[in-house]
């Protein structure tokens, strides 16, 4: 019971205590996720912010363009509406128009921001000769390869410059990637880490490191490959390990990956490990750009160790309510224990080894405990008018319908105290019930050694049988090592009583072997086990044989040869004739019961089948 009142405590609170923990690291990763996400939605929304003001600036060139507002040729228009243009986007660094022989002019915005006219030349810069080249290939806005001149790296944007089928020129916007730098910087102040955009996954864009003033003196420079760049979380970021439970639809395509900075599995929230945050976005280049920001493990570290803290907290709960339950089951068992041991002792008529339950402070084992009480008080009042050793026999068995009247072989014993009538003629009625009850003691004790069952009193005798209601093996030597056993006992008896003053007792046993009715008999309200047959009477005859036969012994034994053909040769067997007993036409051979060997061995009962 105490196990079971802790694997049932285990079960419910550890069902409990898994749900609500399982539910915080599932709701503190999914607030992980969201907050991922819209760090990097905020990223790409600023990156997209600035990247669609060169692209509405180039688009809005090529329609006025197309309407007739100005004309290539018109240098002033052209400067005009291009310093226009380039007044609106606030983060274009300068707008040019190519035509179709490299030909280039346009307008810049210098570092105080103002615009400058960018006179007509023809473009020798290689990188510039092959996006234009490039440009020549498409039809529509388009960002092209990275351009670098003195002044930096450039991203560039176009649309074509057409009033027909074929374009007259293209209007282009750079967009200094210094500008891109100034974005992760602001977004790492803002979200507490360390913002970037890669190209691909193995060249720096932008970076929170590049907007310093100083960064081209410390050799720092857009597209600098990963493991130049001097970062080693980002020359990390190719070992990084994808963590699956953030998956692309709840996230919105953002990847979350840990990165370990000693090559081993470490845990999120230690120093050595960091988080990367990213998702690709396309349409600036060939390849599309991963934008994101990594941090310490460690900085929700704070969060895993506060769900790891109430999982402690109620693992060590559930330890102290399982050793409660267990304390409690125990404590409750007991006494349950008490009373199943009890009441097998009940079960077996062992009502003299049963015990008084002890009270109890819950109120369902002291009720119970006060009517076993109670029931023990009847049952002990009850049997003492009835033989305790028969009910256990008849308990003991187990046989369904064993108490039933049936034909079987028993073998019948009949006591009787000598001149008993004279010598209870000199005694007071309490004295005469001391002396046969202290008799009784000694003949029932031995038919119970030996398995007998005593059927009844008859004033001064006893009649017992051996046999049934258990099928004893070799119930003959059984009955007659019991009454080798009265023997002893009454001569050990009868000089104690000399010692004492008291009389001494003769007495005589008759046996005899054979069939006989034995089971349930009487009215429905009354009903003996009993037994009933010739072989009673017999008994009893040799029984009252045994005054003429040795009328001085102290104990006599006489036996039928049914009897006496049953025993071996450990027992003294005297002829003592045939003899006409009263009720029966032939005479009987009759034995006289001598030494027996190993009178002190007990009979053990096995179950058989059929008579014995």
């Amino acid at each position: 019971m105490a196990l079971s009142f802790g694997a049932l405590v285990f079960l419910s609170i550890g069902g409990v205590l898994a749900l609500t923990v399982g539910a915080n690291i599932r709701n503190t990763l999914d607030l992980l996720g969201a907050q991922s996400t819209l760090l990097v939605d905020a990223m790409e929304d600023s990156l997209r912010t600035e990247m669609q003001q060169a692209e509405s600036a180039v688009t809005g060139v090529s329609r006025l363009y197309a309407q007739g507002e100005f004309l290539i040729d018109d240098d002033e228009a052209m400067s005009a509406v291009l310093a226009g243009a380039l007044s609106t986007a606030r983060q274009t660094t300068a707008m040019l128009i190519c035509t179709p022989d490299m030909v280039c002019r346009g307008v810049s915005r210098n570092a105080d921001g103002k615009v400058g006219i960018l006179p007509r030349s023809a473009e020798k810069s290689p990188q510039v000769l092959a996006a234009l080249e490039e440009r020549r290939q498409s039809n529509g806005l388009m960002w092209g390869s990275f351009v670098a001149n003195e002044h930096g790296l450039y991203a560039n944007v176009s649309a074509p410059l057409s009033r027909g089928a074929a374009p007259q020129g293209w209007v282009i916007a750079a967009v200094e990637l210094q500008r891109l730098s100034e974005i992760t910087q602001e977004l790492s102040a803002r979200f507490g880490t360390h913002a970037f955009i890669l190209d691909g996954e193995d060249r720096v864009i932008a970076d929170e490191r590049l907007a310093e003033p100083d960064a081209r003196k410390n050799g720092l420079a857009p597209l600098m490959p990963l493991s130049a760049f001097g970062d080693p979380v980002l020359a990390a970021y190719s070992t990084r390990k994808v963590e699956d439970q953030f998956g692309a639809t709840r996230t919105r395509n953002v990847e979350l990956a840990e990165i370990s900075m000693d090559g081993e599995n470490n845990s999120w929230w230690n120093d050595k490990t960091y988080v990367a945050i990213t998702r690709k976005i396309t349409g600036y280049d060939d390849q599309p750009w991963t934008i994101g920001a990594y941090f310490r493990g460690s900085q929700i570290g704070g969060e895993i160790e506060r769900v790891v803290g109430s999982a402690l907290l109620g693992l060590a709960a559930m330890a102290a309510a399982i050793v409660v339950a267990i304390l409690l089951g125990r404590r409750l068992s007991r006494p349950i224990q008490t009373i199943a041991g009890q009441a097998t002792r009940v079960a077996d008529f062992d009502l003299d080894g049963v015990a008084p339950l002890p009270r109890s402070r819950i109120k369902e084992l002291d009720d119970q405990a006060s009517a076993f009480n109670a029931m023990l008080i009847g049952l002990r009042a009850f049997s003492t008018y009835i033989p305790r050793s028969l009910v256990a026999k008849l308990v003991r068995t187990g046989e369904i319908g064993i108490a039933e009247p049936r034909e079987t072989i028993v073998t019948v014993m009949f006591t009787d105290i000598a001149d008993f009538t004279a010598l209870s003629e000199q005694m007071d009625a309490a004295a005469v019930s001391r002396l046969l009850n202290r008799h009784f003691a000694i003949l029932c004790a031995a038919v119970d050694a030996y398995g007998g069952t005593v059927d009844k009193f008859l004033g001064d005798g006893m009649m017992a049988f051996f046999g049934a209601p258990d099928r004893l093996k070799g119930h003959a030597a059984a009955a007659v090592r019991a009454a080798a056993a009265i023997r002893e006992d009454l001569a050990a008896d009868n000089l104690a009583a000399r010692r004492e003053g008291l009389p001494e007792l003769r007495v005589r046993i008759g046996i005899h072997t054979g069939p006989v009715i034995v089971g349930n008999i009487g009215a429905s309200d009354r009903v003996n086990y009993t037994i009933i047959g010739d072989t009673v009477n017999v008994s009893q005859r040799l029984q009252g044989l045994g005054k003429e036969l040795e009328p001085e012994a102290a104990t006599t034994i006489a036996v039928s040869a049914e009897t006496a053909s049953r025993l071996d040769k450990r027992f003294e067997i005297k002829p003592a004739g045939q003899h006409r007993l009263r009720g029966r036409g032939e005479p009987i051979e009759v034995f006289l019961i001598g030494e027996v060997l190993d009178a002190g061995v007990q009979t053990i009962a096995e179950p058989q089948q059929g008579a014995a």
